[in-house]
């Protein structure tokens, strides 16, 4: 959000051009050192060396999506297995779009229909009247949480 704020978005998608100004490259490194300012020691190890923005933030972004498959596959089962239990609905609800956001992040976004499905599933018991009188409207998960 910073970098699109600032107009330097395009210093992470491009690497610099072989005939960079000065001008350019000066934003470059202003922005490269802003990065590693804001990194922690443990991320900073991961990613020493990258002299540009572009090869730091990939750099980043390799180092987070390394894990991928097995990220998938935790918040999957997490998703799928979550349930109301002794939760309220709204602390049910929150995680339960955590566990959504978490899913979108690594390019597995739930369709709403999942989410409002999936939410009516893990509902208690003691809401089986709710879950079936909803479950049948085809509403939104922001209706159906509302509701």
């Amino acid at each position: 959000m910073v970098l699109i704020r600032y107009g330097v978005s395009y210093l992470i998608e491009h690497p610099p051009p072989p005939n960079a100004t000065s001008a350019y490259l000066e934003l470059d490194a202003h922005v490269v050192l802003w990065i590693y300012a804001t990194l922690s020691d443990t991320m900073c190890d991961h990613v020493v060396g990258a002299t540009t923005t572009f090869a730091l933030w990939h750099k980043i972004k390799d180092f987070f999506l390394a894990n991928h498959a097995a990220r998938y596959m935790i918040l999957n089962r997490q998703y799928r297995n979550l349930k109301q239990g002794d939760l309220s609905v709204s602390e049910y609800a929150r995680r339960m779009k955590l566990l959504t956001d978490g899913l979108a992040d690594i390019d597995h976004a739930a369709t709403e229909v999942d989410l409002t499905t999936q939410f009516l599933h893990g509902l208690d018991k003691r809401l089986d009247t709710i879950r079936i009188v909803l479950g049948d409207q085809g509403l939104s998960f922001d209706t159906v949480l509302s509701r």
